[in-house]
């Protein structure tokens, strides 16, 4: 028997790849933009997160001991949590067929809204499930993207946008947020860089190699910027 999520998956899978396309169009289209907005972007939170190395093109930089690392939020976050679901896939590298990263590494989310997912995609696991799954995320290389995402508990029909927190452990090449650079300002502005990090431009050390533009695929950063945190931030 098909249900929601069955033809939720069959839906992403089919228009993944034009997602470009219609993240320009909210740029172009007063009325496409407010709808977009509307339906799948109204009261989101999303913070990116980067790596706990941080993305360091020219040198690397001793780490503070006091200095609270990427990882222990979401640590935190996670043993914080009653409710955990973990999805078997990635449906964004599923969706790409991505040659690079694995698939079986898909999101968490976290709350209420995930008690209500389908177990096609997934199941509930514990802590300290979801905190292997996160060390395995973090070996492979992927970026972690959480918050209050409408478009996830419309795709899941998990309820209330403010009763689910997705956690997506993102690469480079397939990210849904990819398309981030190309949506209209006031859908863009939702997605952030972590609280208590900041973009600096190494202008010394700079080559204008390009590499950080690849690293950020969600567009925050241009040639010779890094990410950075320090111990009075975090």
């Amino acid at each position: 028997m098909i249900d929601f999520t069955d033809i939720s998956v069959a839906i992403i899978r089919r228009t993944f790849r034009t997602r470009f396309r219609l993240a320009s169009l909210t740029g172009r289209s007063s009325i496409f933009r407010k709808l977009v907005k509307r339906l799948f972007f109204e009261g989101d939170d999303i913070q990116v997160i980067p790596r706990n190395s941080s993305i360091e093109i020219n040198r690397s930089i001793p780490v503070p001991e006091n200095l609270v690392l990427p990882s222990e939020v979401l640590r935190r976050m996670i043993l914080r949590s009653r409710h955990i679901f973990l999805m078997d896939f990635c449906i964004c590298r599923v969706s790409s067929d991505c040659s690079s990263y694995p698939h079986d590494l898909g999101c968490l989310f976290l709350g209420p809204g995930a008690m209500r997912i389908s177990e096609k995609v997934g199941r509930l696991v514990s802590a300290g499930e979801a905190l292997e799954h996160i060390e395995r995320c973090q070996e492979a290389g992927l970026v972690h993207i959480i918050g209050r995402n409408r478009i996830d508990s419309v795709w899941l029909n998990s309820g209330p946008h403010d009763e689910l927190l997705s956690i997506c452990n993102c690469c480079e090449c397939c990210c849904l947020w990819k398309m981030t650079p190309l949506l209209s300002e006031d859908i863009a502005s939702s997605i952030t860089p972590m609280e208590g990090v900041e973009l600096k431009r190494e202008e010394a050390s700079c080559v204008l190699c390009g590499r950080c533009e690849d690293v950020c695929f969600t567009g925050a950063i241009g040639g010779g910027v890094r990410w950075s945190m320090t111990p009075e931030d975090a």
